[in-house]
């Protein structure tokens, strides 16, 4: 009969489940004054776009497979970078891949796939009163060049070819870049 070992306590428990609470996480020196929240909210807020913010919150572990396909992501300088996801795209409806510039610009990006199902459609909507000007960019794994579309919003549909999702997957990173 083999004998069982206890287990040795590393020293750094203090008998909880090792998820860290409110105060024990809580730094200090990682919160912005009131001050520092003002000026980076003005600073975005002249730059076009103020904090978009995705409605997702949960663990860490969950967000950081939501982010890559969120469609929030964080807008820098008028430019956005994310993830199309070809299986989420529908095949009979036009469905959002990406909102950021939803509030600061009113322009929704939409997808849907072709009557082939290996390729996909872009439709660039704009609610607002003129047409404005983007490119968007798709990259292969090593982030070079795949496939690129300058237009403006409007009723233009594009089409990404079939060749990107066949050399990359089903998952495409891009960047759109709106204009000023």
């Amino acid at each position: 009969m083999e004998a069982r070992k206890k287990r040795q306590s590393s020293g750094d428990s203090n008998g909880s489940s090792g998820y860290g609470s409110a105060v024990e996480s809580f730094h200090s020196e990682h919160l912005l004054n009131m001050e520092e929240a003002v000026k980076i909210l003005k600073l975005n807020k002249s730059q076009g776009c103020p904090l978009e913010d995705c409605k997702i919150k949960t663990y860490p572990r969950i967000l950081c497979l939501h982010e890559p396909m969120c469609k929030f992501p964080e807008v820098r300088n008028l430019t956005v970078r994310s993830k199309l996801n070809f299986f989420k795209a529908h095949g009979e409806k036009f469905n959002v891949f990406c909102q950021s510039f939803d509030k600061c610009r009113q322009v929704l990006f939409l997808y849907k796939k072709t009557k082939e199902q290996d390729s996909v459609r872009i439709s660039v909507q704009h609610y607002g009163r003129k047409d404005i000007s983007f490119t968007m960019t798709f990259y292969d794994k090593k982030d070079r060049h795949l496939h690129k579309i300058v237009g403006k919003t409007g009723l233009q549909i594009h089409l990404i070819p079939g060749k990107v999702f066949r050399e990359v997957g089903p998952l495409v990173s891009y960047k759109i870049v709106m204009s000023k």
